[in-house]
């Protein structure tokens, strides 16, 4: 058979087919007389030769790739034992067979070539394939044990290998080689069969995986295994979208993240990285970044470089396709195929410049995240170590601010940065073609652009000032709402609600909204240059041409033209945005590495030894010691101290206020600096500090922290702090959740939690800094007894007590006393009596001014200077503790302890087995930003809406935006797209008009026809934005603010008991700033976007009828892919965003207890938490991103079919001579190169409107809370003179805080006679302060009444009731602003009333020295002056108030001993005489002289006379009376 056919014969049709070859006129290496083309002189096709190019090359880079691809399988990849199977030997014998065809090709080729064939191209060809396939053979034979996915290398090389082999096949098919040469043809045809069957075995047929990967792990992260095609188009994300489709995506449907993006993993690098920078005097952070994440981010640089080149080849072949449409008028017109090819070209280029930029994009995003997270955790452990040096300058919010916005900022720069060369890289591309096309006269339009820069920039500078100015009205709005927020309950109290509401309304409507204007006018301007810039740019350049060049301006040269400026807009736009970025960037970087090398504790300023065995050692050790908070300060804390505690012994440290009580124990746990002297500690430490640090998490975890769970110790522990009746009462024991900084926790069941913490730990050595001050006196017996105390559980171990409490003093076997900050005094307590020196004389005043053993309060007010040494911020979080102890009295009702239940156990445990850390498994509390779970302690779950938002919210948001201006904005939206159009429809008729003429013709007319379009179009533009900002954004903005900030001033008390200030405090920030500037921006660009799509296809279809059928199944899919994502998308932005703010959440509260965590050693732990809260975060967050990625490559994929099919349909209907204009052709094809961008933007603008109109749904649903009874009830208003008797009387009353909790006063019936004086006593959670609450209506009643001077006033306004009582509540609330504003918030009373109740309240002196008097500045929360003048000040107030009726809900800690004797003589006096006094007390020494006692116990009135009949009666009363001692004073006031 073969033989027959070599012969040529002559009467072969093909002279010049594949297989001919001759030895004249041939070119080197070509034995075809066509030489090496590559274009064929006789047909358009390419040449013999150049056809096995192609092939050769792809056989090439299978060789080198295969190689590559065996070195890494064998260096990154361990073998696994997997199973052949079919799979595995299919694949190999088809290539075997393949390696067959192809020998045999050569052989024929051999036979074909006679004479020639060595020195024949085409057969080496055929050789080099050969050896190509024989390496991917190999590849595809180890990767069956080394990979789990096919290897890319070999994919590509089939792809490639086949597209070649197509080219060759069609070229062979137009010579007719199968009517020739049979053999060779059906050779070649079963090599494509085998070539395509092999690419289809290796890339969908999934190969077999060793047993252990076919275990695999469900959450395991798609990618890992993906093969390249995946990658490239982000397939592996498809199972993810499809789940978010069908169901609402939860945490747990996240994948887990790859190796390389955990936190853990990251961390180290960078760690690795900043330890080598920190050798060097000054450390980069800049380098070790880069030295940390550096490599993936260059190889995205590269793969940018290709994206942008592609970029610019696009109008290259749009200039060709025109010439190509235009050759069609001629009488020559070129072969279709080559219309054909262009088309196809445009394709290919659009889909692989797709492809690029994604993966450019991803590793963007991917280097980003790490370094945020590296960061994120590279600041929380620094922070455990930073010293007070360190702190001291910085705040806690200041630290968390670096975790928060500066590592995003460093975020930011990481995903934009590498523009800083693309864009101009892309404008040097972009100024070469522009001269290739049109010479110098591209000049014009770059210098119109570059004039544009300056004036940009110049807009930029005000938009930025406006920016400054508004974020301090921001502040100050936020400032103002925190208050009001915190406060709420005095507020209403005061019955100042109006006063607060035209506070905030002036800062918001006057000051925040104006500014806003002058942003939204602003913002209208900059559009404007923007939109212009483009129509100056072409007007100049086509102008100059046409008056300077002697050239037609032609089609092919201004719709390529055209399409580079469009090109030109994004890098010019995004240049001064990423220089921005790299200075705020730059800024951070210098925050966080001023943070990363602040100074750490030292290290050596406590020794650590191992624990001592026998009672009575040594086991803490301090000589001639002298210690500083701040070591470049001279001020020492310490001087010279001696002091050395014993194993089994009670070591008491008292003094005054700021002597040094507390920096004596942090010395002890090394946290100040040491300057001499030696600190030895043996064996583990627990801490109690002053300032109870509670998590937000269980009680049990609270006390459990990170040890491991042993509950027959955890029960006695919780016993012996008097903890098992709290429990008892709590809504859900142990596991009742505690809420920010210990919210529903008391002050005394705060301080035994961190005791019960302590003891819990089994340490041996326990610095206690005065746990005993915030608890009732039983219980500090009983905690003396139990815990600290000779037979308490900790007596075996070694005990350094801070405090000013006597008993204990009583029970210690060291007393130490501090007088500024040396050691006066150390000896045992009788030693030290004896003596008769200050310890002794502290004792006995205490004794003399109870009579009793009472806690001394004398000598240490919660609120100590100490505080401020700490370098706490002022005002920060700590102040309101007090304020939530009581407040959080509704939620604890303590039953009274039976007294002496402490001795029953007599055997005190001597020492007992220390606690073993328990391992880390995964975190404690919640990752995400919801309550969960059955527990009624939980707070209210945030609503968080699933699912699309309803439409009522959209027309509820355009009705307040006002329909008219709605409706006006889109009728211009409309008229300035189409003047954008009809200028380059214009545009299209001038310069087919010049290609008749062959010259250009009416130059002006023409020109200022173009220009009129374009201004047109901007101007339009503008009122479209100023209509759009102004009447529509502002108005809605500042409607719906009002009627949020009206509804929660509205809202009872208990919404915000069970609602966090900050979830409040975030509608009124962060949505209220998405419904302010963000929404607009976003419903603008989504609604141009939208126009322009349309436009495009209108007129892709008007050039091209037959389009139109296109469109509907392209706009099908379009819909498809864009519900998909928008389902998916807004779930993982919401998982994102709810497990963001427990990151900061742990962080700030770490902070706060830095020291306890760092006194259990218990940093690791907390660094763990914090990592895996951090990877909690990326879980959401990179899925996130990724689908971004899914979602363009898909958009620009049919953006890319939209102009294949626009080119195609082009070529099919000019080749059909339906006289198709080039200038249509040009026309339709620019705007076609644009629309994948509109069609990537309108997804992410609508992704983007539905986030951002949530917030208006949230703000919606805040304007909608219920409220309370109505301020002011018209037809029932009380008389002027009313309550002028002062009688109060409870009938059957009974009251719960809210519904579905138990009463809390139950059927109290009560008649309080005009000008009495009444105590109000009983146990913690007795019922107390909700009396007031009663009275107050800040509760409503469930049954009965309360009236005034026989009015019931249930039935009168809020604001009549309120305003007519006076009360002096529990902390005074003070805010920022002027003393006035915080004695007189509606500035109802003129300045003589204010200075003479100033005079009463003994505060005169005080304000007359301060600067400004009555104007004096307060600051937030009152910390400019002291707790005393605080609680004076609200005496103050209620002294303004016109009422007969005071209510005294008297102030425990917060007062010292003289204040308190003045307030009690003030209250005394004769201004008080005909007022009626409810005292609700907690000292039982100041109501002992009232006229009658209410005892009220869980709820109920169990006495009510006299207190000298109580006593008598030997009640309730007579108990707390002995309880404290005061029995002897009883008897001594009554004779």
């Amino acid at each position: 058979m073969r033989l027959s056919q070599i012969p040529l014969l002559p009467s072969s049709p093909l002279q010049n087919g594949y297989l001919e070859a001759s030895r004249h006129g041939r070119q080197p290496l070509c034995g075809s007389s066509e030489g090496w083309g590559p274009i064929s002189p006789g047909r358009y096709d390419f040449t013999p030769c150049f056809l096995d190019v192609w092939i050769a090359v792809v056989a090439a880079l299978g060789i080198v790739g295969g190689g590559g691809a065996v070195w890494y399988l064998y260096s990154n990849s361990p073998a696994q034992p997997v199973k052949k199977n079919w799979h595995f030997y299919a694949k190999l014998i088809t290539i075997g067979a393949l390696i067959g065809t192809t020998a045999l090709q050569a052989a024929l080729q051999i036979e074909y070539y006679k004479g020639i064939w060595a020195g024949d191209f085409r057969f080496w060809t055929s050789i080099i394939t050969i050896l190509s396939l024989g390496v991917v053979f190999y590849v595809q034979y180890i990767e069956h044990w080394r990979s789990r996915n096919a290897n890319g290398v070999v994919l590509f090389y089939w792809l490639f290998l086949l597209i070649a082999f197509a080219v060759k096949l069609r070229s062979l098919i137009s010579q007719q080689v199968h009517r020739e040469h049979v053999a060779y043809f059906a050779v070649f045809c079963i090599s494509v069969g085998l070539a395509a069957l092999e690419f289809i075995l290796e890339w969908l047929v999934p190969k077999r995986l060793s047993d252990y990967d076919a275990l695999g792990d469900d959450d395991e992260c798609p990618y890992e295994y993906a093969d390249i095609f995946s990658v490239l188009t982000f397939s592996w994300m498809t199972p993810m979208m499809k789940r978010g489709y069908k169901t609402y995506l939860t945490q747990d449907d996240l994948w887990n993240l790859r190796k390389r993006d955990s936190t853990r993993h990251t961390a180290d690098e960078f760690g690795a990285a900043w330890d080598h920078e920190l050798e060097k005097k000054h450390p980069s952070l800049w380098l070790a970044m880069f030295r940390a994440f550096g490599g993936p981010y260059f190889r995205g640089a590269v793969i940018k470089t290709g994206s942008d080149v592609l970029n610019f080849v696009q109008p290259q072949l749009l200039r060709l396709l025109i010439s190509f449409v235009d050759s069609y008028r001629t009488n020559q017109p070129q072969p279709i195929i080559r219309g054909a090819a262009i088309a196809i070209a445009m394709f290919v280029v659009s889909v692989t410049q797709t492809a690029l930029l994604h993966q450019y994009f991803q590793r963007s995003f991917e280097t980003g995240m790490r370094i945020k997270a590296s960061l994120t955790a590279a600041i929380y452990s620094k922070s455990t170590r930073l010293s007070n040096e360190g702190r001291a300058s910085k705040t806690t919010g200041d630290i968390v601010n670096y975790m928060a916005v500066d590592t995003q900022r460093l975020q930011d720069l990481a995903q934009y940065g590498q523009q800083l060369w693309s864009a101009p890289f892309q404008i040097i591309l972009c100024m070469l073609s522009l001269y290739q096309l049109l010479g110098w006269s591209m000049f014009a339009g770059v210098g119109a652009m570059i004039i544009m820069i300056p004036l940009n920039g110049w807009i930029a500078r005000i938009m930025k000032s406006l920016q400054k100015e508004q974020m301090k009205n921001k502040d100050a709005r936020t400032r103002l709402m925190t208050e009001i927020l915190n406060n709420m309950k005095s507020i209403k109290l005061y019955a100042w609600t109006t006063a607060f509401i035209s506070r905030l309304n002036h800062i918001r409507n006057d000051r925040e909204l104006k500014t806003l204007r002058k942003i939204g006018a602003t913002q209208a301007f900059s559009n404007f240059t923007w939109s212009t810039t483009p129509f100056l740019v072409s007007c100049s350049t086509f102008g100059v041409f046409v008056l300077t060049q002697h050239r037609a301006l032609t089609t092919e040269i201004v719709f390529p033209a055209l399409t580079l400026f469009n090109l030109l807009t994004f890098p010019l736009a995004i240049l001064p945005m990423v220089i921005t970025a790299i200075v705020e960037a730059s800024v951070a970087v210098g925050r966080i590495t001023s943070f990363l090398t602040a100074e750490e504790l030292q290290e050596e300023a406590v020794l650590r030894e191992d624990a001592v065995d026998d009672n009575g050692e040594e086991s803490v050790r301090i000589r001639e010691a002298s210690f500083t908070w701040n070591r470049h300060e001279e001020r020492r804390a310490l001087h010279d101290i001696n002091f050395s505690a014993h194993k089994g012994e009670l070591a008491c440290i008292v003094g005054r206020v700021g002597d040094g009580k507390s920096s004596l124990l942090q010395a002890i746990l090394g946290d100040l600096w040491k300057i001499k002297g030696q600190v030895v500690v043996r064996g583990k430490t627990a801490y109690v500090p002053q300032q109870a640090w509670v998590m937000n998490a269980s009680v049990r975890e609270n006390i459990v922290f990170g040890h491991r769970w042993d509950p027959q110790f955890y029960d006695k522990t919780v016993k012996a702090c008097a903890l098992s009746d709290d429990f008892s009462t709590l809504p859900d024991g142990d596991q009742t959740e505690v809420g920010e900084r210990g919210i529903s926790l008391s002050g005394g069941q705060k301080a035994r939690l961190t005791l019960a913490r302590a003891v819990y730990a089994r340490a041996d050595v326990y610095l206690l800094d005065d746990c005993l001050s915030a608890v009732d006196q039983h219980v500090g017996r009983h905690l003396i007894d139990n815990v600290l105390g000779p037979k308490g559980l900790l007596a075996g171990k070694t005990r350094v007590l801070a405090t000013n409490s006597i008993p204990v003093l009583m029970e210690s076997d060291l007393i130490v006393l501090l007088r500024e900050g040396k050691v006066l005094e150390k000896g045992t307590y009788d030693q030290l009596i004896a003596m008769k020196g200050e310890i002794a004389n502290l004792i006995k005043t205490a004794l003399n001014e109870d009579q009793s053993g009472s806690t001394s309060r004398a000598s240490e007010s919660i609120l100590s200077e100490e505080e401020t040494v700490y370098g706490m911020s002022p005002g920060s979080d700590e102040d309101q503790d007090q304020e939530e102890a009581e407040a959080a009295q509704e939620n604890t009702h303590l039953a009274p302890l039976r007294p002496g239940n402490g001795t029953a156990r007599k055997s005190s445990f001597n020492t007992l087995r220390r606690a073993s850390t328990a391992s880390f498994k995964g975190p404690r509390g919640k990752v995400l930003d919801e309550e969960g779970g059955g527990l009624k302690s939980k707070q209210k779950k945030e609503f968080s809406e699933q699912g699309k938002v309803k439409w009522s919210v959209y027309g509820e948001y355009a009705k307040v935006s006002n329909l008219v201006a709605v409706g006006f904005y889109l009728a211009l939206l409309l008229g300035s797209q189409t003047a954008s159009v009809g200028g380059s429809v214009w545009l299209k008729g001038w310069s087919e008009v010049n290609q008749r003429y062959g010259g250009n013709p009416h130059v002006g007319k023409y020109i200022g026809i173009y220009f009129a379009f374009g201004v047109g179009s901007a101007a339009l533009n503008v009122v479209q934005t100023l209509i759009l900002w102004i009447f529509c954004s502002i108005e809605a903005s500042r409607k719906l603010h009002e009627r949020m900030a009206f509804a929660i001033f509205r809202s009872p008390m208990h919404f915000f008991e069970t609602t966090p200030a900050g979830r409040i405090l975030n509608r009124f920030s962060s949505d209220i700033y998405r419904v302010d500037e963000v929404l607009a921006r976003t419903f603008n660009m989504l609604f141009v976007n939208t126009a322009r799509a349309g436009f495009t296809l209108v007129i892709i279809s008007a050039s091209t009828p037959v389009f139109v059928a296109l469109i509907l199944p392209l706009g099908a899919l379009y819909l498809y892919i864009q519900r998909y994502y928008l389902r998916t998308s807004r779930e993982l932005k919401r998982l994102d965003s709810i497990s963001r703010s427990p990151i900061y959440a742990h962080f700030q509260e770490s902070l706060s207890g830095m020291s306890t965590i760092r006194a259990y050693n218990q940093q690791k732990r907390f660094e763990l938490e914090n990592e895996w809260r951090v990877d909690a975060n990326l879980r959401a967050y990179y899925p996130s991103i990724s689908a971004n990625r899914w979602l363009a490559v898909r958009l620009e994929l049919i953006g890319s079919v939209i102009i294949l099919a626009s080119a195609g349909f082009a070529i099919i209907s000019v080749a059909s001579h339906s006289g198709l204009s080039a200038g249509m052709v040009g026309l339709a094809m620019s705007y076609a190169l644009q629309i994948t961008q509109s069609l990537n933007w309108i997804v992410r603008q609508t992704v983007d409107v539905e986030t951002n109109i949530v917030s208006v749904e949230r703000v919606l649903e805040y304007a909608a809370l219920p409220s309370e009874a109505p301020e002011i009830i018209s037809k029932n208003r009380p008389p002027i003179s009313w309550p002028s008797q002062g009688a109060v009387s409870f009938n059957n009353y009974s009251t719960r805080y809210r519904e579905g909790l138990d009463l809390v006063l139950k059927n109290i019936n009560l008649r309080i006679k005009p000008h009495e004086k009444i105590g109000v006593v009983g146990r913690t959670g007795a019922g107390k302060s909700s009396l007031t609450m009663a009275l107050f209506r800040i509760i409503e009643p469930a049954e009965g009444f309360v009236s005034i001077d026989n009015l019931n006033t249930s039935t009168i306004g809020l604001l009549d009731l309120r305003s007519r009582l006076a009360i002096i509540p529990q902390d005074a609330a003070l805010f920022e602003g002027t003393l006035r504003d915080n004695l007189d918030p509606g500035h109802v009373h003129d300045d003589t009333e204010l200075w003479s109740v100033l005079e009463h309240a003994r505060l005169r002196d005080h304000v007359a020295s301060m600067p400004g008097k009555l104007d004096a500045q307060i600051n937030e929360g009152g910390s400019n002056l002291s707790a005393g003048q605080r609680q004076l000040v609200s005496l103050a107030r209620a002294l303004l108030a016109p009422s007969n009726i005071l209510v005294l809900d008297e102030a425990t800690a917060a007062v010292d001993v003289e204040t308190d004797a003045m307030l009690q003589t003030t209250l005394r006096s004769s201004m008080f005489r005909n007022r009626t006094i409810i005292t609700i007390a907690h000292r039982i020494n100041t109501i002992l002289d009232s006229d009658r006692i209410i005892v009220l116990d869980r709820g109920t009135v169990a006495e009510f006379d006299s207190p000298a009949e109580l006593v008598r009666r030997r009640g309730l009363f007579y108990e707390l009376v002995r309880e404290a001692n005061l029995l002897g004073a009883m008897d001594a006031s009554q004779s």
